[in-house]
């Protein structure tokens, strides 16, 4: 008799919930708000090729959001979009983003709900 065993590749990420982002005049007049803290996350992934990190957008208060982090920098637009981390054998990995938010036109100053929600899926 042989046995044998398959193991689905699953990945998910873990972040406590972000503070909202006090948006002031001066940053209205600069065109950007940056997040005065990184933010981290934990991705789990046994998946030997890495996972990819979905971004989506929750509120309409900014045009673009500039991420640094997982290797990588990238824009995305409003929408959001996804953030590929490749590497070798499954890890559990922390990684610290530095965000960056494009405001839109005719935002007001005040207190804004943070407008991202992330989900990981394996390669």
């Amino acid at each position: 008799m042989t046995v044998s065993a398959t193991v689905s590749p699953v990945a998910r990420v873990e972040a406590p919930p972000p503070a909202p982002l006090q948006i002031s005049a001066a940053d209205l007049a600069r065109g950007y708000v940056d997040v005065p803290h990184a933010l981290r996350l934990r991705v789990y992934s046994n998946s030997r090729a890495g996972f990819v990190l979905d971004v989506a957008a929750r509120s309409p208060w900014f045009s673009a959001v500039a991420i640094e982090g997982l290797d990588t920098h990238v824009t995305l637009g409003a929408d959001g979009g996804t953030i590929v981390q490749r590497w070798q054998g499954a890890t559990t990995r922390e990684v610290s983003l530095h965000v960056r938010f494009r405001l839109a036109d005719g935002l007001l100053p005040g207190l804004y709900a943070w407008p991202l929600q992330f989900r990981a899926r394996p390669l």
